[in-house]
């Protein structure tokens, strides 16, 4: 739960933080004509749905009623779900970080 906590929260900077900054006079951020900003964009939205969705289920998984159909049934899928999206934020995560690498070589 420390890892997707520690995903979630430097996607959501990396995402709150546009690359390039913003264009003053309509807002919108520099580079979004670049096609390195759109795979940023996705992924980065990605990495933080994925991230959210196992602390969610980690959550879940900690503040259950633990009855004896639980053992059985739900704990285990929790746990499957949870594991299952944190490991698929894990990959992603380099993927908006390495296209942030890609903006170096734009000039503004």
């Amino acid at each position: 739960m420390f890892v997707a906590a520690l995903i979630a929260a430097v996607v959501f900077a990396a995402a709150i933080t546009v690359p390039g900054g913003n264009n003053q006079d309509n807002g919108l951020p520099i580079f979004s004509i670049q096609n390195a900003f759109g795979i940023f964009a996705i992924s980065d939205a990605l990495c933080l749905f994925c991230s959210v969705s196992s602390i969610l289920m980690f959550l879940s998984i900690l503040t259950s009623r633990y009855a004896a159909d639980d053992f059985l049934f739900a704990l285990p899928n929790r746990l499957i779900i949870g594991l299952a999206t944190l490991f698929f934020a894990i990959p992603v995560f380099p993927l908006s970080c390495s296209c942030l690498c890609n903006f170096d070589s734009y000039s503004l």
